[in-house]
């Protein structure tokens, strides 16, 4: 077993995303007895299109000792909230993406940090963050917001293999944070006015909501004897499941669990439409699980 499996690995640039995320992970490895490893990745090379182009020494060591100042301020704030975590550190020339899901595939979990825009050319999350959750193959947190730390965990069930996944994981996060988990389940992409709109009744609304209860009952059966201290809360609606889990989640969630089908590597599946919208608009860290 490679010693990695025992630490959750955290990307840093400098930026207040990343330290947020490197705080995030901090608490996380203290909680799951895990150590943590800060790589910062640099990368000084230049564009296919300008093969000729040679970075000038002194510039290639100027990027260089900014990433190992990033990395030396991060172990300092991973101290700070997490006095007790083990921290080692590393810096690696490379796109900061690939040099994660390279050093990463024996980590316990992949943590990073997004910076969010807000306007349009925000909708999408960092491409570091992206790649990453989209093609590792272990877990990976992406922090945008460090949530509440004493918040519930919420995860979405939906019946598959992919939320039972997440589902597990959750349960997991949970016990080991000592909070309630929110469970939320929507039966029907469509919220109530719209079934409303399609002649489907309050009643009717009310039997189908009763029906996905017993179902989603029975899937959590299982992990509820295994988890006895986990208070679960069940959220079963008409919703679109996106904006259901971020409701759920509001500002007071420590974590939202995902589920991906990707199988990780370069080939592996983009994460499903679900997954992404929460990531783009969640206010605490979504922890993303492969089936």
């Amino acid at each position: 077993m490679s010693e990695d499996m025992n630490a959750i690995l955290v990307g840093v640039d400098g930026s207040d995303a990343a330290e947020g995320a490197v705080r995030w992970a901090a608490r996380a490895a203290v909680a799951e007895g895990l150590d943590l490893k800060i790589v910062g990745a640099y990368d000084a090379s230049t564009s296919d299109y300008a093969p000729g182009l040679i970075i000038p020494q002194d510039v290639v060591d100027a990027i260089r000792q900014d990433a190992s100042d990033a990395v030396h301020a991060a172990a300092d704030a991973a101290k700070e909230v997490a006095p007790d975590v083990t921290v080692a550190t590393s810096i690696v020339d490379g796109d900061a993406a690939r040099v994660l899901l390279e050093l990463g595939k024996d980590a316990a979990m992949i943590v990073v940090g997004t910076r969010r825009l807000g306007s349009v050319k925000g909708l999408f999350l960092g491409s570091v963050s992206t790649n990453v959750a989209a093609h590792a193959h272990g877990r990976v947190a992406v922090v945008a917001a460090e949530g509440n730390p004493s918040g519930p965990v919420v995860v979405g069930i939906d019946g598959s293999p992919i939320s039972d996944a997440a589902v597990a994981e959750a349960f997991r996060q949970a016990s080991l944070r000592n909070a309630p988990l929110i469970a939320v389940h929507t039966w029907t992409p469509l919220d109530a006015d719209a079934l409303h709109g399609y002649g489907i009744g309050a009643d009717e609304v009310k039997r189908m909501t009763q029906d996905a209860v017993e179902i989603v009952a029975e899937r959590l059966a299982g992990y509820a004897e295994q988890y006895p201290d986990v208070q679960i809360e069940r959220r079963v609606l008409p919703d679109d499941p996106a904006k259901a889990l971020l409701d759920a989640a509001g500002t007071e969630a420590s974590i939202v669990v995902v589920g991906s089908r990707g199988r990780g590597g370069f080939r592996g599946l983009l994460l499903g439409s679900t997954s992404q919208k929460v990531m783009h608009h969640a206010e605490c860290p979504v922890l993303v699980v492969r089936t």
